[in-house]
C-alpha cells in the first residue's frame, strides 16, 4: 500500500516528480529512464546508480544544491529527509523557537541535512561525523553550495555522540540523528528474513549497521542527553524499525522522561518513524501536544464517528508486575473458558507496546458465570451420585450451564475490540517523599475495548468489562479509587459551600 498520501502536508514530494520532465531537462537522468511496453517511461529504483543520480538531479532541480555523492556511500531518499526535517519545524514551531541553530549526528559524505535545513529554512547548523573521508566530502559540498557561513562541520569520535559538539561552546535548539539501522553482528541474517526491497540498498557499512543495533545508539543518546541536559532543547532521532519504537517509549518511562513525543515518517512504500524528547519544562517545550502524523490515528479517525468504548485501569504490581504479556496470557484464558472465538490483530499501531485482538461471542455466556458454574459442579455431583440418571436426559445440557454452541448461532450477541497497554500517571507530590530516587509516575496496565456491533449493544460490553474487572480481582482498586474520588467531590463541595457562607 502507498504511503504517499500520509507524507507531511508541506513534503514537495507528496506529489511524484514528473520523471519525463526531468529527463528532457537533465540528459543524464534521461539515460535512467525505460520505456515499456505499453509507451510509459519508467525508472530502475532498484539499480544504486540510478538511485544517485536521481538524488543529485532533484537537488539541483528542487532545491537549487549542486551535490556528487561519492559511490560508496548512503543515497539519501528526499522524501524522507524532507519529512524529518518538516516535523523538526513543527516542534520548533510549536515551541516558538526562532533563530534556530541545529546539530546533526552522523552528517554523512553530503551532509545532507545541514545542506537542506540551511537552504529551505536558513537555519544555523552543525554537523558532526567520525568518517574522516565523509567529513571532507562534506566540507566540500557545503562550500561548493556557498552555504559555509551557516553550516559547520567538524569530526567526532565513536565514543561520544553529544560532548564533542558541545566542545566549542554551543547551545543548539535540536539535534537530529539517522543511526545505522541495522545490528553490525546480524547484516548477513536480515537477507534470509526480510523481502527483496523496492529499493536498491546504497551506503557504508558504517551507515547502514553498528554494533547492538540502532536500539544500542539511541540509548546511548538517551544516557548522553541526561549528561549534556539543556545544552540541547529538543533531542531527535529517526527510528528505522517498528519494534523500537515500543522499546524506546518504555526506556523513557523508565528513566522518568515523560516530555516525549513521537510521529511518523511515510513515504512511497516506507515507514520511518521520529522519536522527540526535552529535559525543559513543559512550560517551554511541551511534546506532547506538539503536531505529529501517525497513520492508524488518521485511519480511525475517519472511520469510528461517534463508537461507544470502555476502559480499566489498575496499577502495575503484585501479579501484574510482569506488565502486558502477563494480562493478555490471563485474558486470553477467561475468552477461551467462555468459548469466545478470539482473532489477534497485527496491526501498524501507533503504541507499539500494545496486544490487540478482536472477538465475537454469539451468546452472554459471561453474566453470572460463578452461579453458572456452581450451578453446573452441582449438577455434575447430582449425576456421579444417581447413576440411574444416565439414563434420563441430563440437565447439563441445559443451555444456561453448558458452553454456547457457536457452530448453531448464527446472530452475533457482542462484536469488539480489545488493546491491552502501558500508560504512566503523575504521582501527587504528598505522595513522593522528600529527596526520593522513586519515579514521579505510577505505572499502569490499561486495557481498552470498542464495540464493533452485536445485539447486545453497549450493555454487553459493559458487563463483559465488569466480568474481567472481578476475573482479574482488580475490583478493590476501582472501588478505592471510586470512594477516593467520592470524597473529593465532597471536599470541594464542601470548600465551596464554605466560600458562598463566607461571601454573605
Amino acid at each position: 500500500m502507498s504511503l504517499r498520501k500520509f507524507m507531511h502536508p508541506r513534503n514537495k514530494y507528496k506529489v511524484e516528480p514528473n520523471f519525463k520532465e526531468l529527463g528532457e531537462i537533465y540528459p543524464e537522468f534521461k539515460q535512467h529512464l525505460v520505456t515499456d511496453i505499453t509507451g510509459k517511461l519508467k525508472f530502475n529504483f532498484k539499480n544504486p546508480e540510478s538511485l544517485r543520480v536521481l538524488t543529485e538531479v532533484l537537488l539541483k532541480h528542487d532545491f537549487g544544491l549542486s551535490v556528487e555523492i561519492p559511490t560508496s556511500r548512503l543515497v539519501p531518499a528526499l522524501p524522507l529527509r524532507l519529512n524529518y526535517i518538516l516535523w523538526i519545524e513543527d516542534l520548533l514551531n510549536h515551541s516558538k523557537i526562532s533563530e534556530v541553530h541545529g546539530l546533526d549526528v552522523g552528517t554523512g559524505a553530503i551532509a545532507i541535512y545541514p545542506l537542506l535545513c540551511a537552504k529551505i529554512l536558513c537555519w544555523k547548523m552543525t554537523g558532526v561525523d567520525i568518517d574522516p573521508s565523509s567529513i571532507t566530502s562534506a566540507l566540500s559540498t557545503v562550500k561548493r553550495n556557498h552555504l559555509d557561513n551557516l553550516i559547520q562541520i567538524f569530526p567526532t569520535e565513536q565514543s561520544t555522540i553529544f560532548k564533542k559538539a558541545m566542545d566549542c561552546g554551543n547551545t543548539y535548539d535540536f539535534s537530529m540523528c539517522n543511526p545505522p539501522f541495522f545490528d553490525a553482528d546480524k547484516m548477513d541474517d536480515r537477507r534470509f528474513k526480510k523481502m527483496a526491497p523496492r529499493n536498491a540498498t546504497t551506503g557504508s557499512q558504517g551507515e547502514l549497521a553498528t554494533e547492538g543495533g540502532e536500539k544500542s545508539f539511541v540509548l546511548k543518546m538517551i544516557d548522553e542527553s541526561f549528561e549534556v541536559k539543556d545544552n540541547v532543547k529538543i533531542y531527535t532521532t529517526m527510528i528505522g524499525h517498528k519494534s523500537s519504537l515500543g522499546f524506546l517509549k518504555r526506556e523513557f518511562r523508565e528513566r522518568g522522561i515523560q516530555n516525549f513525543t513521537w510521529t511518523e515518517f511515510c513515504q512511497g512504500h516506507t515507514k520511518r518513524w521520529g522519536m522527540a524528547w526535552s529535559f525543559l519544562d513543559e512550560g517551554i517545550v511541551n511534546l506532547k501536544s506538539a503536531p505529529f502524523i501517525r497513520t492508524r490515528t488518521e485511519v480511525r479517525r475517519e472511520a469510528e464517528g461517534g463508537t461507544f468504548g470502555v476502559e480499566i485501569e489498575f496499577p502495575r504490581e503484585g501479579e501484574y508486575l510482569e506488565g502486558v504479556s502477563n494480562v493478555v496470557e490471563r485474558i486470553k484464558g477467561f475468552i477461551e473458558e467462555l468459548h469466545i472465538e478470539i482473532e489477534e490483530l497485527n496491526l501498524e499501531d501507533e503504541d507499539l507496546d500494545i496486544w490487540t485482538c478482536q472477538f465475537r461471542a454469539t451468546e452472554d455466556s459471561w453474566s453470572h458465570a460463578r452461579r453458572k458454574r456452581r450451578l453446573a459442579l452441582r449438577l455434575e455431583q447430582e449425576c456421579k451420585a444417581r447413576p440411574e440418571a444416565s439414563d434420563t436426559p441430563s440437565r447439563l445440557t441445559d443451555n444456561s450451564v453448558n458452553p454456547p454452541d457457536h457452530s448453531r448461532s448464527r446472530e452475533l450477541f457482542l462484536e469488539a475490540t480489545l488493546a491491552i497497554g502501558e500508560v504512566s500517571e503523575p504521582v501527587e507530590d504528598s505522595e513522593v517523599p522528600e529527596n526520593s530516587s522513586q519515579s514521579p509516575h505510577h505505572q499502569k496496565i490499561k486495557i481498552s475495548m470498542i464495540l464493533q456491533g452485536g445485539t447486545g449493544g453497549k450493555i454487553a460490553l459493559e458487563t463483559f468489562r465488569q466480568f474481567l474487572i472481578n476475573k482479574l480481582g482488580v475490583r478493590d482498586f476501582f472501588h478505592s479509587k471510586s470512594t477516593s474520588k467520592t470524597s473529593n467531590k465532597r471536599r470541594k463541595r464542601k470548600r465551596h459551600s464554605g466560600e458562598i457562607e463566607t461571601n454573605k
